[in-house]
């Protein structure tokens, strides 16, 4: 019996707004499976005005290219690390720790400068004259430099899980060590408990659901772009109907707003303190329910390409199935030829032996 298929897809969307309420995903590897460039400046797209998300999708279309960093994933850590930093400054008094965290902030800040410059700046990628910046915006391609600063600053909120690499309180312990750690440690609990998180306790787990439904996304974004059966006639009429890179720069824009109207409703809740009456309560909790149905769109979407994603893995194994039968019919013929000349193999044998046999009597 078949299943259902609108059971089905509901079991699909549960299976994502599970695994992004926990904002964990689990590996498929020993190692952390980070996004791929391209989906990262997909998903980075969908964080800029729609002029310059226009614009730097006519790029990707074009063929062209966006300066490699080693994996945007590692701008996000050390905006993390830095943001970190920041809110440990804040409670410290002038010492050892806080001169420690003070270096190590100009040291993160003087890389992260040097990687917007290789990535803003890059005349390999980007058009540097004026004849070669005309022919870019005639053709709709060309990003200015504040549009490009624009995309690296998007950049550093790739979804990564926060556990890849020695986090902030790994690195803290090198350059400290010893007692101050131990007081770094200890400066309050929450944010220990934070930085325990972002160390590296738990690779898999993500800042929030927001965070988690991207990378779940660029994740399913990867795996159909890397198969070569998509590619293949066989789903010619899927890609006409499914641009999954689209597909990402949308869901994107929407867990984005999605994601910056949570955190303003929150602070407009948080703003009011105990001055909070039941009217203002429920206005936020109504303005909070209006973004249910949005947000359950957005599972869908992500749950769809997890379909799409599942589909072409099953006909991989049928086309990989499919190869193998007819590499085997094709042995088969190969050995019965090669057996059909086994008389003649024999006749050659026996010719060969008489030569033999007929040096040996001529030498004897």
């Amino acid at each position: 019996m078949t299943s259902d298929p609108t059971d089905e897809r509901a079991r699909r969307a549960d299976t994502v707004r599970t695994i992004t309420e926990s904002t964990r995903v689990e590996r498929s590897t020993d190692r952390p499976e980070p996004l791929s460039d391209r989906a990262a400046v997909l998903i980075a797209i969908g964080r800029l005005d729609e002029t310059t998300r226009e614009t730097a999708l006519a790029r990707l279309r074009a063929g062209r290219t966006f300066p490699a960093l080693g994996g945007f994933g590692v701008l996000r850590l050390i905006t993390e690390e830095l943001r970190w930093i920041d809110d440990r400054l804040s409670g410290l008094r002038t010492g050892p720790t806080k001169l420690a965290l003070l270096q190590r902030r100009v040291m993160l800040e003087r890389r992260l400068g040097s990687l917007r410059t290789r990535f803003v700046m890059n005349s390999a990628q980007y058009a540097s004259g004026v004849r070669a910046i005309r022919r870019e915006r005639r053709e709709g391609i060309h990003l200015d430099v504040d549009q490009r600063t624009a995309l690296f600053e998007a950049l550093t909120y790739t979804p990564t899980p926060l556990g890849v690499g020695p986090g902030p309180l790994a690195r803290a312990r090198e350059i400290l060590g010893g007692v101050a750690a131990e007081r770094l440690d200890a400066v309050n609990a929450r944010g220990a408990d934070v930085v325990r998180t972002l160390a590296g306790a738990d690779a898999d787990r993500f800042a929030d659901r927001y965070d988690t439904i991207l990378f779940l996304a660029g994740r399913y974004h990867d795996r159909i772009m890397s198969s070569r059966i998509w590619r293949s006639d066989l789903f010619a009429v899927a890609r006409a109907q499914l641009d999954p890179g689209l597909e990402l720069v949308q869901i994107a824009v929407d867990v984005v707003a999605l994601a910056q109207l949570d955190a303003e409703l929150t602070e407009a809740f948080e703003a009011q303190g105990d001055t909070v009456d039941d009217e203002g309560r429920r206005e936020v909790l109504t303005r909070r329910a209006d973004l249910i149905p949005v947000w359950d769109q957005v599972i869908e979407r992500v749950a769809a390409l997890s379909r799409v994603v599942d589909e072409i893995s099953v006909a991989e194994v049928e086309h990989r199935s499919l190869d193998a039968m007819q590499r085997a019919v094709g042995l088969d013929h190969r050995i019965d030829d090669l057996i059909s000349r086994s008389g003649t193999r024999e006749i050659s044998a026996d010719n060969t032996h008489s030569v033999s046999d007929q040096i040996s009597r001529d030498t004897l």
